[in-house]
């Protein structure tokens, strides 16, 4: 993948344009325009506001994810930045801003502890729906264990469940890994290599987006590494919505766990 000449990862837009503003209407029909491509790419994310401390690393913190289109190999500037404020572990905010000038056009909240409570989405200054969690993804070899959690987002007119796809070649050899124990290291050296995958079903389990996440997962894996997130042909301007909020949902859960409580 290259970038367009000239570049370059905009700095997170101030805390007072995150309001809803009167071209907000305009703000939110051009994010759906950006959400009309087939790959969104989520860009290496900034931290910025660290509240740092001795023993967990840090206490609270901004992550600043620039959203940008992708047309072949090439990634076009950033269009849009999801900015991940966490003001202590476990709890986050979301807010969709315009690149350009900082128009807000989406925001949800969320707290790791709160499974299966909806918790508000506003879209467009507006109620949109709502978005939760819940814990019921297993390993397809090893249905005791639990592994990230599924995310539902749901709109005016349905529900999308964002999950990490349990049997891809990464798990399933994950699993036959772990079942082996020692002799199963190398299984699990390889699929760890493989790329994490998360799908986006509606309620007849049909598929409407894929979240790519290449490299060596890790708790910051999620915002570190360049992504994409490729919506299906044919999906409506409210699935992309949904699959958009699903995806930062389970990437700001992920952003706001104390460093070292991930697992593989």
């Amino acid at each position: 993948i290259t970038m367009q000449p000239g570049f370059s990862a905009q700095a997170p837009p101030a805390a007072q344009a995150m309001t809803s503003a009167p071209n907000v209407a305009a703000a939110a029909q051009f994010c759906d325009q950006v959400l009309s491509w087939p790959t969104v790419v989520f860009m290496p994310a900034r931290d910025s506001d660290v509240a740092k401390t001795m023993f967990t690393g840090w206490s609270a913190r901004t992550v600043t994810i620039p959203l940008a289109t992708r047309a072949g190999n090439q990634v076009n500037p950033p269009a849009l930045h999801a900015v991940i404020r966490v003001p202590k572990h476990d709890h986050f905010t979301i807010h969709v801003v315009t690149a350009h000038d900082g128009v807000c056009v989406a925001q949800a909240s969320g707290h790791r502890a709160a499974a299966g409570h909806g918790q508000p989405v506003a879209w467009g200054g507006a109620p949109y729906g709502h978005v939760h969690h819940d814990s019921s993804n297993r390993r397809a070899l090893l249905p005791c264990v639990s592994r990230d959690p599924v995310v539902v987002a749901t709109g005016p007119s349905e529900a999308l469940a964002n999950a990490e796809n349990m049997g891809n070649s990464r798990n399933l050899l994950l699993d036959v890994g772990y079942c082996l124990l020692c002799a199963g290291i190398p299984c699990c050296f390889v699929g760890s290599a493989q790329p994490t995958e998360f799908i986006v079903t509606n309620g007849a389990g049909q598929r409407i987006a894929t979240h790519e996440i290449r490299g060596m997962k890790s708790q910051d894996t999620y915002h570190t590494q360049t992504s994409e997130l490729r919506v299906e042909e044919g999906s409506t301007p409210e699935q992309r919505r949904l699959a958009l909020m699903a995806t930062l949902y389970h990437i700001a859960m992920t952003c706001s766990e104390k460093p070292g409580s991930s697992g593989p």
